[in-house]
């Protein structure tokens, strides 16, 4: 029997084992030719009645039993094409009707009215109340025609919303759970760590796993933005409310202060009182003393700066309903030097055919960086600052010096706009299609490239080096060889799918967007996944719904057709609309969102690209962005290295700036001396000229040795990392790289992998700080 109710077909008078009484005590239902009975014997407030079908042709509806006040009738609905006449709530036989609790009687329905509840009654004991002209759907913020046959429906779970759409039958998807589960996998670890820390807590009520949190945090089926009866904490789900800094308060835990003990209550009051920053600073220590039992990290995942997670725009994960993830170099992370050092051989197996001279060229990693951006029209690849400005740059292999650079880009920026000049490299898959071009730039210098291979300029051997790239990456025959040896090329991160486990068990709605098609998907998720999954579970359970072949970035802005994926061999259908659960190819974001019911920036994207990934879908749909930049681990460690040899080079500058401070006020001094005005101050004027001349002398000589020294310390600054163009993030002592400005325009929060969640936990309130943080960490705190 499917555990789907609403596929289960009854036949004559029988149990109806698809009902279900919420906190009710027990139930029976029963379905009679005629008539259909429900009867208990202690409902509640929060009784409800879920999941009844019948295929009867009756429209009769009877339900039974007390204190039913308020209790939703929620989840029936008979095949009959006309409404039910005869649905009602009544008492027992021979009860009488209680003062507190009202006997509603409703009418109406039909087919397609699923999930409905009764408007509460305004008077406190009527007998019988009259139809109500009114159904909510259980969010209780719309308000629908009751009468109406073809009404909306909100289906109660995602199974019952798939069931009704395989019917034809269009229906919204249930709201997201609220984040604390009632069987919850991380608060049965949380309960057995603080047993095994030994931390000496004192609870409100002593708990005893599962059951116990239950009894704290609530039913996440049923959880309303009040909480409900006896529950000692709620999770708001109000969109509307915005915190101090203007976030949404939506999926925020409160505490219904009036349900605690009294004395826990004053117990607490009295360990609160004085000045709140005392408090503060106390509790923060004990807080720190607990994880530290728990053996949790204080800050970093393992420990490690550069493991966390580093933010540009205030984010509230608690907030976000929805989290989409890319699958190349960001839920599959790839050897860097294994993947597009084979892209790059088929790469010159391509070129070679077409018959370019690429005999004896190597595949050389460190020769680009993500961040920098190709200039066609000139054979340069250049590292801008955050205004445009050129700081360094490469023409074919060899680093242009800073007078040259000064002559070529004195009086032009970068402009990412035109982008038949400019190429940013904005993703890992840029290392090999970059470092083949400025290979071949040298071998057209050289005037190796034959007649035959045409005339060429530099941006036109951009365009066939390019080309050479995309075959290998595109056309099957690299990605064939990842299949058949994925240990090979994949770098396996155990913790990655259980950060997705905990986003997925804390309400939030996962989906996958990955341009690769469907058997490379499956199959490097399968590899990636599958082995570090609980209980068999696989990757595709993680995802409400998968999207193969995006063709991003046009995802974002257009509309492409859309197909459902049907077979485990990749055979498609056309789709005409996406449904939750689905694995479908192409389709585009808009579709995503309907399906899902969700919009805007209550939706976090995450991936490694920053225009295909996070640019469009923060400019186009306003979604919350995260980027993945696995360097990033590189890049703290080197400027943890780097910091004595920054130190030292820091000192020295600012000892020039004094010198030099004093040499321009020298200078002024002679200048106004010279046409016979007076110097800046007394002592200035009454200096004798030869010893003026002779101390400036002595300071310009002290300043071009100072300048011997700095020099080549500030081209070694940043060589730890690479020791071509120094640190992805700065560009030139100070200033910020272009790359920066792009992470602090479009991403949202930025780390170097997703399992970096898994620290942060799916609750966690990133706030954004003056400058990039992770640039001041030492990586040895």
């Amino acid at each position: 029997m499917s555990k789907n109710p609403l596929l289960n077909k009854p036949k004559g008078p029988s149990i109806l084992k698809s009902v279900d009484v919420v906190r009710g005590g027990a139930s029976t239902a029963s379905m009679m030719n005629k008539e259909i009975k429900i009867e208990s014997q202690s409902w509640t407030k929060n009784s409800a009645i879920k999941g009844l079908k019948t295929t009867s042709t009756s429209n009769s509806l009877s339900i039974k039993g007390r204190n039913f006040g308020g209790g939703p009738l929620k989840g029936i609905t008979s095949a009959s094409s006309a409404p039910f006449e005869g649905v009602q709530f009544q008492e027992p036989e021979g009860a009488a009707p209680s003062s507190s609790d009202p006997i509603p009687t409703m009418k109406g329905g039909g087919e397609n009215d699923l999930n409905f509840t009764m408007d509460p009654a305004p008077a406190p004991n009527p007998p019988q109340l009259a139809a109500r002209k009114s159904v909510y759907a259980t969010d209780d913020r719309t308000e629908f025609p009751f009468e109406s046959k073809t009404g909306l429906i909100l289906a109660r779970k995602p199974s019952v919303h798939m069931a009704l759409e395989n019917l034809g039958i269009s229906s919204m998807p249930p709201a997201p759970p609220s984040p604390m589960r009632s069987k919850s996998r991380m608060g049965a670890m949380m309960m057995e760590g603080l047993r095994d820390a030994g931390a000496g807590l004192s609870p409100p009520r002593a708990m005893d796993g599962d059951a116990d949190l239950l009894q704290l945090f609530g039913d996440e089926e049923d959880q309303s933005e009040e909480g409900k009866p006896g529950e000692k904490f709620y999770v708001v789900k109000d969109m509307k409310e915005v915190d101090y800094l203007g976030e949404s308060t939506l999926g925020d835990m409160s505490v219904r202060r009036e349900l605690f003990d009294p004395c826990d209550n004053e117990g607490v009051a009295a360990g609160l009182g004085g000045p709140i920053e005392e408090i503060a600073k106390h509790e923060a220590r004990e807080a720190e003393s607990l994880l530290d039992k728990l053996k949790v990290p204080p800050r970093w995942p393992e420990g490690k700066a550069s493991r966390g997670i580093f933010c540009s725009r205030t984010l509230s994960l608690r907030s976000i309903t929805t989290i989409g993830y890319d699958m190349d170099y960001t839920l599959v992370h790839y050897n860097v030097k294994a993947w597009e050092g084979r892209a790059y051989d088929y790469g010159i197996a391509q070129l070679k055919s077409m018959g370019y001279p690429v005999d004896g060229l190597k595949f050389d990693p460190d020769l680009v960086m993500r961040g920098l951006i190709m200039d066609k029209e000139k054979g340069n690849l250049v590292k801008a600052d955050r205004f445009g400005y050129v700081k360094r740059a490469m023409h074919g292999t060899k680093m242009i010096s800073n007078r040259a650079i000064s002559e070529m880009y004195g009086r032009e920026l970068v402009d990412l706009r035109n982008e038949r000049r400019w190429e940013f490299l904005n993703t890992l898959f840029s290392i090999s299609e970059a470092g083949l071009y400025m290979q071949m730039v040298e071998r057209l210098d050289e005037g190796a490239v034959p007649p035959e291979c045409g005339l060429l300029d530099y941006e036109s051997l951009f365009e066939v080096v390019s080309k050479a790239l995309f075959k290998a990456h595109v056309e099957g025959r690299l990605k064939d060889e990842i299949i058949s040896k994925p240990e090979h090329f994949v770098e396996l991160d155990p913790e990655l799918p259980l950060a997705l486990l905990d986003q997925k068990e804390a309400g939030k709605k996962l989906l996958l967007i990955t341009n690769s098609d469907y058997h490379y998907t499956n199959k490097m998720m399968q590899f990636a996944f599958d082995q570090f999954l609980p209980d068999g579970m696989s990757w595709r359970e993680l995802f409400d719904m998968v999207i193969v072949s995006a063709k991003k970035p046009d995802f974002f802005t257009l509309s492409h057709p859309l197909y459902e994926v049907v077979t485990a061999d990749g055979l498609m259908r056309p789709a005409f609309k996406a449904k939750p659960g689905g694995l479908y190819c192409g389709g585009s974001a808009l579709m995503v969102e309907m399906a899902l019911g969700v919009h805007g920036d209550e939706t976090l994207y995450v991936g490694d690209h920053i225009y295909t990934d996070v640019s469009l879908s923060k400019l186009h749909l306003r979604w919350r962005t995260a980027l993945i930049i696995r360097e990033l681990e590189k890049e703290v460690k080197a400027l943890a290295y780097g910091r004595e040899h920054r130190a030292k080079l820091i000192e020295l500058m600012n000892q020039k700036e004094i010198v030099g401070d004093v040499f321009n006020q020298l200078r002024l001094a002679l200048q106004r001396r010279t046409v016979g005005r007076a110097a800046q101050t007394p002592a200035a004027n009454s200096m004798d000229g030869e010893v003026l001349a002779e101390y400036m002398q002595k300071l310009l000589v002290l300043m071009g040795r100072l300048d011997q020294k700095i020099a080549p310390m500030l081209e070694a600054d940043g060589q730890f990392f690479n020791p071509r163009w120094g640190y992805l993030s700065r560009a030139g002592l100070w200033d910020k790289s272009h790359l920066t400005r792009q992470i602090e325009k479009y991403a949202d929060i930025y780390t170097s992998r997703v399992s970096n969640f898994l620290r942060y936990t799916p609750f966690m309130y990133f706030r954004s700080q003056s400058q990039l943080p992770h640039v001041f960490l030492d990586e040895r705190t």
